[in-house]
């Protein structure tokens, strides 16, 4: 209910009232749960993110290349923000640039993206082996550095919505490749998945 409403209207707009009226709750039931606005907002934020992070990091599809599957993944995302443009800004545009809270919950969506990302690449790799101390370790660096990328174009996508999303996240898959087939001593395997004939 709250995303929905987040995702109709600009947060300026919603009134904590309003929230109450349309959960069929009173409002001081609401301020029992919720402090303020901004703190409701922050709790459906959180849970957009746990919903999005479920839907992006489903098993690959059979056959499809590492390319393909970061390439989707970031698609996933810019179409979400598309579907609620609202909410989007206010996020990732308006308040959540600077409310400590949302910062908070944009930097656990992106440490549960990088765990999820090394453990695709160890999977990649196949070996059934822990990858060496510095190989890991440069590669979390690398998809460090690319989420913070990527979570900006998905940002800058929600400020300049005509963009072409699939022309983005394209450019968000080979950056992430690009970048991975770079850190010395990967796996054979692995760099192999991330060669350019492989996109």
């Amino acid at each position: 209910m709250g995303a929905e409403i987040f995702g109709q209207r600009p947060y300026d707009e919603v009134r904590i009232d309003e929230i109450a009226e349309r959960a069929g709750v009173s409002r001081a039931l609401m301020y029992h749960y919720f402090p303020d606005k901004r703190a409701f907002f922050a709790a459906v934020v959180k849970g957009q993110a746990d919903r999005l992070f479920e839907t992006t990091n489903t098993p690959p599809t059979p056959g499809q290349n590492l390319f393909g599957e970061v390439r989707d993944g970031v698609l996933a995302y810019m179409q979400y923000h598309q579907e609620h443009p609202h909410a989007a800004w206010a996020a990732y545009v308006g308040l959540g640039r600077s409310d400590p809270v949302l910062l908070g919950i944009d930097d656990e969506a992106k440490d549960r993206q990088m765990e999820h990302i090394m453990s695709r690449i160890v999977e990649v790799d196949g070996s059934g082996s822990h990858l060496a101390p510095d190989v890991e370790r440069d590669l979390r660096i690398v998809v460090h550095g690319w989420l913070a990328l990527t979570f900006e174009f998905c940002r800058q996508r929600i400020i300049h919505p005509e963009t072409d999303a699939g022309h983005l996240s394209n450019s968000c898959a080979h950056s992430l490749l690009d970048a991975i087939i770079r850190v010395n001593n990967i796996p054979e395997a692995l760099a192999k998945a991330v060669a350019p004939d492989q996109r």
